[in-house]
């Protein structure tokens, strides 16, 4: 969305396809082929096609005929279905088999444990194309008695659905940060000033809305304002003088745009931000609600408390907080000296070893940590005893050509169903570091979710306790932890508890930070890279980290290569 002037349109524009994009584009086409029974074979090529240019490194939409036929997978016809998506978004095979699909199919295939052929049964056996429709199904025992759908199947589906539904409305930090900026730059081209509020300024994992402030002299002309933007869609419902609301087009999540003139900005932008409970704890109606503000930290000052920054404004325990560490730094971006936990073409990543470790030194980091899948996790290549002697030698050989810069050789080890990593104690120990992280079996309860975890932070070899839950932010809740035991452990075990920077997980939970930082835990801001572009995503880790209130001196991977070693070096 580009911001408007002189009364021209605000509009969306797509340049071109990124890479997810088309490989999403390819893989919902795979989807419907299965779900109308289309050519068996001319699927699974697609498939394959799709799973190799997934591993791409470069820019898809930028390849010759030639070059994509040197994919793994591709082949002519394949050629052509890219190309056209590429520069479109779309081919006139995706769009022809959409025709044929009830729109309400679509959901339905996203629905975890759902693949294309029971999505199929449904609607062809149940004559079910609605995500309300197959809930009923659920519940009324009609779809428990379809070829396939035991008891285990119906319950995984009717929590899925549920989840599904409770969460369509809401965005992930980063969509929610890429929608909010473009939507801020258009409305600073029609008014004086214009701040992103709400759940984001205060960097939720979650965004439930997106609410913005803009300055302006003509309170009650500023809704007409708005009129101008192509895509704002009002809801003249809930709209009211002073505040516009409605959505964008292509997106459900709610918005908020409310008007203030220049004297009340401030004070409206805090009441607009902060979360209630942080309201009542500095008697913001009582006090201050009305009055001109020049600098939020006046509100502070008349009542003789701690500046709470913006994203810490909860009103949970951010004054405890300061009482027991407002004299230490908060960590930031800059603060950063290394990145660990990401993957290469080793096992599942889209770029080699090399090329991941010249960008973090390009980025004035001091360290990249590689950490591959382990053998256990076959489906995203996990790496055999032999790819690890492999590997190791070539970060042998890389380190031999820096002298500012090194790589560290780690694994991402899988979390056994009994609590043991996947490797013997020999090919551990030839590890600098060691993340143990749960990928299968996640549908556990407490009882056995904590012996599990627990026995693997205990295992001498562990470093880092990776996505502590296996949350994906509104995709999968994580499986049940007692957090606490879980933190004590760690402090016992000389082990750091990972907060995964990547905006699909955000886990370990922020609400958690503020005890691992009264007992003394290092928190590592992990960006689960597999990609260049992944390591970015540290970035989400130290905005989450911070609204839990997560200290310079205990985050991991800002701890020079020096002192990292030695906290490794506790094995």
């Amino acid at each position: 969305m580009v911001a408007c002037q002189g009364g021209c349109h605000a509009i969306l524009v797509y340049l071109s396809m990124d890479n997810d994009q088309i490989v999403d584009a390819l893989e919902l086409l795979v989807k419907l082929w299965d779900l109308h029974g289309v050519n068996e074979f001319k699927s699974k090529n697609l498939a394959f096609a799709a799973r190799g240019l997934d591993k791409f490194p470069g820019l898809i939409s930028s390849l010759s005929e030639d070059q994509l036929l040197a994919v793994p997978g591709v082949g002519k016809v394949v050629v052509k279905i890219v190309q056209e998506i590429a520069s479109s978004g779309t081919c006139p095979e995706l769009e022809q088999i959409l025709e044929q699909t009830p729109t309400g199919l679509l959901t339905l295939l996203k629905i975890k444990g759902l693949g294309p052929k029971k999505v199929r049964a449904i609607w062809q056996e149940l004559q079910i194309t609605e995500i309300d429709d197959l809930l009923a199904a659920c519940e009324d025992g009609r779809l428990a008695n379809l070829k396939g759908f035991g008891g285990a199947v119906v319950e995984s589906v009717t929590l899925n659905i549920r989840f599904i539904k409770s969460n369509s409305s809401k965005l992930r930090i980063n969509k929610a940060q890429e929608l909010a900026d473009d939507i801020a730059e258009t409305l600073g081209g029609l008014f004086s000033q214009a701040s992103i509020a709400g759940e984001l300024r205060r960097n939720a994992e979650v965004i439930n809305s997106l609410v913005f402030l803009v300055e302006t002299d003509d309170l009650f002309g500023a809704s007409g304002l708005l009129q101008q933007v192509e895509g704002l869609e009002e809801d003249l419902k809930e709209s009211s003088p002073f505040t516009w609301r409605g959505f964008t087009k292509g997106h459900l999540i709610p918005i908020e745009i409310h008007f203030a003139s220049t004297s009340e900005f401030v004070t409206k932008l805090y009441a607009l931000s902060a979360a209630p409970d942080h309201l009542a704890q500095v008697q913001f109606y009582e006090r201050f609600d009305g009055k001109e503000l020049k600098e939020e930290s006046e509100i502070y000052t008349a009542l003789q408390l701690p500046f709470i920054v913006p994203e810490m404004r909860e009103g949970l325990q951010e004054f405890d907080w300061y009482a027991k560490h407002g004299d230490k730094a908060l960590i930031q971006y800059a603060d950063l000296k290394g990145c660990l936990h990401n993957h290469s073409t080793y096992s599942d990543g889209k770029n080699t070893l090399s090329e991941m470790a010249e960008a973090c030194r390009d980025l004035g980091l001091r360290y990249f940590g590689i950490a591959d899948h382990s053998k256990y996790a076959a489906y995203a290549g996990g790496l055999k005893e032999e790819d690890v002697i492999r590997q190791q030698e070539e970060i042998d050989q890389l380190n031999a050509q820096w002298s500012d810069f090194q790589i560290l050789k780690g694994i991402e080890a899988d979390i056994l169903p009994d609590g043991n990593l996947d490797y013997d104690a020999a090919v551990l120990a030839s590890f600098d570091y060691v993340v143990a992280s749960v990928h299968a079996g996640l549908t556990m309860d407490l009882e056995k979710a904590m012996p599990r975890v627990l026995k693997a932070i205990e295992n001498p070899y562990t470093s880092i306790l990776g996505h502590p839950t296996g949350r994906l932010l509104l995709a999968r809740p994580g499986f049940p932890l007692h957090m606490s035991k879980i933190l004590d452990a760690c402090k016992a075990n000389g082990v750091s508890i990972e907060l995964n920077a990547s905006p699909y997980r955000l886990d370990l939970d922020w609400r958690y930070i503020y005890e691992a930082m009264d007992k003394g835990i290092f928190v590592s801001i992990n960006p689960d890279a597999h990609s260049i572009a992944g390591i970015q995503d540290m970035q989400w880790g130290v905005k989450v980290g911070r609204k839990g209130g997560l200290l310079k001196e205990l985050t991991l991977n800002a701890l020079p290569l020096d002192g990292i070693k030695n906290f490794f070096a506790k094995n």
